[in-house]
C-alpha cells in the first residue's frame, strides 16, 4: 500500500509538472488531484520537495540499471540522451525554479554512479585514491550532464553524432589516449 501510494503521490506531481511551473504545485493542490489527505501526503513526504527528490531518484536509478545493462557503452549513453530528451519540458521548467541546483545534483549523481559502476567494471585494480575518484567522477559527470542540458531537445543537433562523441570523450578516444596506449605498449 505504501509504494503505491506514494507512486500515486509522484505520477500525479510529474503530470502536474508537465503542465506547470514547479513553484506553483501546492501540497493542497497536489492532494487534490490525489484525492488523498492532507495526512496521507505527509505520512509519506515532507513537502513537494521531497515528492520532486523522490520521483527524480526513481527515474535516474532506473536510467542507471538500464544504462548499466546497455550492451555498449554508446548504447548507455544513449539513454542518458533519451532520459533528457523524453523529460525535456519538466527539466526546463524546473530550470528556472529555486530547486534547479538539486535537480542538477541529482541527474549529475546518477552520471557518477553510472561512470562509477563503469570504471569498476573496466579497471577493477586501478590504483586510485578515492578522492581522486570521486573528484574524476564529478568533473566527467557534471561536464557530460551539462552536454546533455544544453544540446538534447534543440531542434539542430543531431543526437546520434553528439552521443559518438560523448563515448570517444569518455572512452578517451577524442583525445587520442586509445593511439597513445598503443605507442607506449609498443615501446
Amino acid at each position: 500500500m505504501r509504494m503505491s501510494t506514494e507512486s500515486l503521490i509522484a505520477d500525479t506531481f510529474v503530470d502536474m509538472l508537465e503542465k506547470e511551473d514547479l513553484d506553483k504545485i501546492t501540497v493542497k493542490r497536489l492532494i487534490e488531484e490525489c484525492h488523498i489527505s492532507r495526512q496521507t501526503f505527509y505520512y509519506h513526504f515532507h513537502d513537494i520537495m521531497d515528492v520532486l527528490e523522490w520521483s527524480f531518484k526513481k527515474a535516474t536509478q532506473e536510467l542507471v540499471e538500464n544504462s548499466l545493462n546497455a550492451g555498449s557503452q554508446k548504447e548507455a549513453l544513449s539513454f542518458f540522451s533519451a532520459f533528457v530528451k523524453m523529460h525535456r519540458t519538466k527539466l526546463d521548467r524546473l530550470r528556472y525554479s529555486r530547486n534547479w541546483i538539486r535537480i542538477e545534483e541529482l541527474l549529475t549523481d546518477s552520471a557518477m554512479t553510472y561512470l562509477g559502476k563503469i570504471a569498476r567494471r573496466k579497471a577493477p585494480d586501478i590504483d586510485i585514491s578515492y578522492e581522486d575518484m570521486e573528484i574524476t567522477l564529478r568533473f566527467y559527470a557534471s561536464g557530460f550532464v551539462g552536454v546533455l542540458l544544453q544540446y538534447c531537445g534543440k531542434k539542430q543537433i543531431n543526437e546520434e553524432k553528439m552521443v559518438r562523441q560523448l563515448d570517444k570523450l569518455i572512452s578517451g578516444e577524442i583525445w587520442g589516449s586509445r593511439h597513445y596506449e598503443k605507442e607506449v605498449i609498443r615501446r
